[in-house]
C-alpha cells in the first residue's frame, strides 16, 4: 500500500495576503507525514519506506518548510509512503486516525493531495544508514 501527500497549488493572490488561509496551509508538514506513518504502524505495517528510504526505529522524519530531511537526504513533494502489511487493517487505521483525518479535511478545503493505493507485491530495500561514520545494515 502507498500513500501520497502533496502540496496544494498556491493561489494566484497568495502574495498579497488577501487569501482566507495562510500560505502554510497549502503545504505538507512534518506532522502530516508522521500522522500517516504512525497510522500505518498502528495498522500493522511490517515494513515501511518514505521516498524509497527504509524506516527503522532510528529514523527521524523531519521537515524544514516543505523540504523533507530523511537519512541525510533531502526530498521535495510529492511524498510517497509505502508500507507492507495487511492492506485492510492499514486502511482502517488511516481512516480512524484523527491526525490523518485533519490532513484530509485540509486536503478537501485547500487542494492538498491525499491518495491511497494498493500496490500488490512490493520489494523494499534493507535499512541502511551511516551513523557517526559507521555504515549499518
Amino acid at each position: 500500500m502507498s500513500v501520497t501527500l502533496d502540496d496544494a497549488p498556491t493561489p494566484p493572490d497568495a502574495a498579497d495576503g488577501s487569501q482566507q488561509f495562510n500560505i502554510e496551509d497549502y503545504i505538507v508538514h512534518q506532522q502530516d507525514l508522521e500522522g500517516v506513518i504512525n497510522a500505518l504502524w498502528a495498522g500493522g505495517a511490517e515494513a515501511m519506506t518514505v521516498m524509497d528510504q527504509r524506516l527503522s526505529s532510528n529514523s527521524t522524519v523531519r521537515c524544514v518548510g516543505s523540504v523533507l530531511l530523511l537519512h541525510g537526504r533531502t526530498y521535495y513533494p510529492p511524498y510517497t509512503i509505502t508500507a507492507i502489511g495487511d492492506h485492510e487493517a492499514m486502511r482502517d487505521a488511516l481512516e480512524s486516525s484523527p491526525t490523518v483525518q485533519e490532513y484530509r479535511d485540509w486536503a478537501d478545503l485547500v487542494g492538498l493531495t491525499y491518495e491511497v493505493a494498493d500496490e500488490g507485491t512490493v520489494t523494499m530495500p534493507a535499512y541502511s544508514s551511516t551513523i557517526g561514520g559507521n555504515s549499518t545494515s
